[in-house]
């Protein structure tokens, strides 16, 4: 097209292309992860007094998607078939609630210990009779969680965020950094397994984009956030994300 019609092509003509911005992304440290599971895990549900602020499985929502490093949308849509406690695994494919962002999206992933003992007793005892391994409570008939971030907000103002503060797309981010610190038969996980359980075709978004290592770094066989790992550092906040969720940040 003529110049004039194509700002693109006009800005690289001259070589003034716009580059883009190579900001670290947001990520939870392991211990403030943690918490907020553990806050997740004590929230109160006013189930008899028909309370909808909180979604009923908002604590093994979270666990999925710190604990798999998947996008929102895969994990809402993710069937109860799509977790295999045999095989160990939890599988992102397409399916009738959504698609996937890209054909690398499609993808299985290692089922950490730490998920599976949040995740067993919800499917088998607690979970409601449906395909969607979190339906939405509100929907008739069966329907994916349409947005959930009040809920969000209440398990995060409980551990002392500030609505807003804390959003899914942290949580892949924070699986990603906990992911490098972890280690594969004894030597340091590669880069391009974790691009593969994060659904990329190549390492560059990892170490341009996930390569922050976070302050806690430590070596370890699995990818896990427990609160009583991080007790003495997380101190009153701890205290405070149990019970009365008033501490401050």
């Amino acid at each position: 097209m003529p110049s004039g019609f194509d700002p693109v092509a006009d800005f690289k003509a001259l070589g003034e292309a716009p580059e883009r911005p190579t900001t670290e992304a947001r990520w939870l440290e392991v211990q403030d992860a943690s918490l907020l599971l553990e806050a997740a895990r004590t929230y109160p549900h006013d189930r008899d007094k028909g309370g909808r602020t909180v979604v009923p499985f908002v604590h093994e929502l979270i666990a999925t998607m710190l604990l798999t490093g998947g996008r929102e949308s895969e994990v809402l849509g993710l069937e109860v078939d799509d977790v295999s406690f045999d095989r160990q695994t939890v599988t992102f494919r397409p399916n009738a609630w959504r698609r996937l962002k890209t054909k690398g999206s499609q993808r299985t992933v290692r089922l950490w210990p730490q998920l599976e003992e949040i995740l067993r007793p919800y499917v088998f005892t607690e979970r409601p009779p449906s395909r969607l391994l979190f339906p939405s409570p509100y929907l008739k008939p069966e329907g994916m969680v349409e947005d959930w971030r009040k809920s969000l907000d209440a398990v995060a103002a409980r551990a002392g965020w500030k609505p807003g503060a804390i959003r899914s797309k942290q949580f892949r981010h924070t699986y990603a950094t906990a992911r490098l610190q972890t280690t594969d038969r004894g030597a340091p996980v590669a880069s391009w397994t974790v691009a593969k359980e994060l659904g990329h075709t190549g390492t560059a978004m990892i170490e341009r984009t996930y390569g922050h290592l976070g302050e806690v770094r430590h070596r370890s066989d699995v990818v896990e956030y427990r609160v009583e790992q991080h007790a003495a550092k997380l101190g009153d906040r701890l205290h405070f994300a149990v019970t009365s969720g008033k501490v401050s940040r």
